[in-house]
């Protein structure tokens, strides 16, 4: 049974996190929702109370309405100010790569970056559900309840809140490492693609070659598209696989030219190699492009505060 914490500002949403947590609690049980995690006992470090709370849920809902930001007397928001409960909360999720999902109230929009310390990351691109006060509520929850068993279910299955903690860190260690299913998936997958897609058009139907420089572009721009959108995978990752991609979807089609009609492996002229070169450049480069349309597309889509 997953875990999960009610952050909110009272000032803002106290009586729909109060619902909320009602919902919460008949589903999951009250001892599995924690709600006003910043009421700390008088003479408690707040940061310290804050980040023992989450080392024990699975998920962070953060609750969103139209003031969550609060406003001081003098305008300034509450939540650029370093002791701000709820900036803490937030953060200390974020450090922790605790689940958060943003539930947006009543017609409430997510900030914009500009709007959020800078320690908040890309808490303003998260996909954001949507929770009415209204006659819509019961069904937003039944939507919202989905999506935390979603995103809390592989830490559920771990056992009692005593055990958490210490099993949550060995849990956070992939069975297999990440560049395994990075070099599966979006490498070696888009590369016997390209390779198929070669052999059939040089040498089984003798295609112009500007099919071939088509499908140097589409398979891997699509791979690169899936490392982000997919495999959520950052620019580091992305150049590198670009580079491998390029270097060795060049060299196996040279290769497979070559067995094919008897030619000699390496390229003998030097118009051969520039050939080579651009073959290369087109592939790594269509594999970056497509991986920075995803993070753009990613970004128009946060910005529309988009539901589960």
């Amino acid at each position: 049974m997953p875990t999960v914490a009610i952050s909110y500002r009272r000032s803002d949403s106290a009586a729909v996190a109060g619902r909320i947590f009602d919902r919460l609690a008949a589903h999951y049980g009250e001892q599995s929702v924690f709600m006003d995690i910043d009421n700390i006992p008088f003479g408690v470090d707040f940061r310290s109370h804050i980040r023992e709370t989450l080392l024990r849920t699975d998920v962070l809902i953060a609750v969103i309405g139209r003031a969550w930001l609060g406003r001081n007397a003098d305008g300034t928001a509450r939540m650029h100010e370093p002791t701000d409960p709820v900036r803490v909360e937030i953060e200390t999720a974020l450090e922790r790569k605790a689940p958060i999902i943003p539930v947006l109230i009543d017609g409430a929009k997510m900030p914009n970056s500009v709007e959020l310390p800078i320690t908040f990351g890309n808490f303003a691109y998260l996909n954001a559900a949507e929770v009415s006060s209204g006659r819509d509520f019961h069904a937003h929850m039944e939507r919202l309840i989905g999506a935390i068993d979603r995103m809390a279910k592989p830490s559920a299955a771990l056992g009692p809140l005593t055990s958490r903690p210490q099993l949550a860190t060995a849990a956070d260690k992939p069975h297999s490492p990440k560049w395994c299913d990075d070099a599966l998936r979006y490498f070696l997958v888009p590369l016997v693609v390209l390779l198929v897609a070669h052999y059939a058009i040089v040498n089984s139907f003798n295609l112009n070659s500007n099919y071939l420089r088509f499908a140097c572009v589409l398979a891997p721009f699509a791979a690169g598209f899936a490392l982000l959108w997919i495999g959520d995978r950052g620019v580091g990752p992305a150049a590198a696989i670009a580079s491998a991609f390029g270097l060795v979807g060049a060299v196996g089609m040279t290769v497979s030219e070559s067995l094919y009609s008897g030619d000699p492996i390496l390229p003998q002229t030097r118009f051969e190699w520039l050939d080579n070169f651009q073959f290369a450049a087109t592939i790594a480069l269509s594999f970056f492009v497509g991986h920075l349309v995803a993070r753009m597309c990613r970004a128009l889509k946060g910005r529309g505060s988009g539901k589960l």
